[in-house]
């Protein structure tokens, strides 16, 4: 009787034990279930919530106000140089246009074609007096080509400042995987012979570039 008793009892401790194990599982399962929807709902916003980066938009920022698109690029360190290149060009092409000028209305006035009413500065009335006609012309000429060099070099610049925007607007989401790598290995080579020999070996290196 105790032996049936004891039985009866481990079948049911046995039981109970599964079901157990069973409920264990099923709110497992709902828990990750639950946690992995509100996961994918996270990530659906995420992606909502962030605007994709436009090539255009940095080109457009750049030509209106040089630098800016590299500013919506992030690649703040390249306005220093945006605005020292067209901070020295512009002082040049102002240096060779003001002297220009200047030995133009000298050599205006040297040469009795100065404009009605137009008169000469302190600086323009040393020239007229240091230079005869044919050097004020020279130098005159020499500054004009100087000025439309310079002119023709910021608006160049001005360009590239815009160019550059364009290029790393496009390479702003452009990915570099980690498996770039480059592995250097012996190279041994037998010619093609009908008997292989050791002295016709072409012994090198291997290159191997993995992108």
């Amino acid at each position: 009787m105790l032996r049936r008793f004891l039985f009866l009892l481990g079948i049911l401790m046995f039981v109970a034990f599964q079901q157990a194990e069973a409920q264990n599982v099923v709110f497992d399962t709902v828990g990750n279930a639950i946690i992995t929807a509100d996961t994918i709902v996270k990530q659906q916003k995420s992606a909502k919530a962030k605007k994709p980066h436009s090539p255009t938009k940095a080109t457009i920022m750049s030509a209106c106000l040089p630098g800016l698109g590299q500013i919506y690029n992030g690649k703040w360190w390249k306005v220093p140089i945006v605005y020292a290149g067209l901070g020295g060009l512009g002082y040049l092409v102002y240096s060779n246009y003001s002297d220009y000028s200047s030995y133009l209305h000298a050599y205006e006035f040297k040469t009795g074609n100065l404009p009605e009413g137009a008169t000469l500065n302190a600086y323009e009335t040393e020239l007229a007096n240091k230079y005869a006609d044919n050097q004020l012309q020279t130098y005159k000429e020499s500054y004009r080509r100087s000025f439309e060099l310079y002119t023709i070099l910021t608006v160049a610049w001005y360009g590239l400042n815009i160019l550059d925007a364009c290029v790393d607007g496009h390479l702003y989401t452009y990915d570099i995987g980690d498996d770039l790598s480059l592995s250097i290995d012996p190279y041994l080579h037998h010619a093609e012979f009908p008997i292989k020999m050791p002295q016709y070996a072409q012994v090198g290196l291997s290159f191997k570039l993995n992108f």
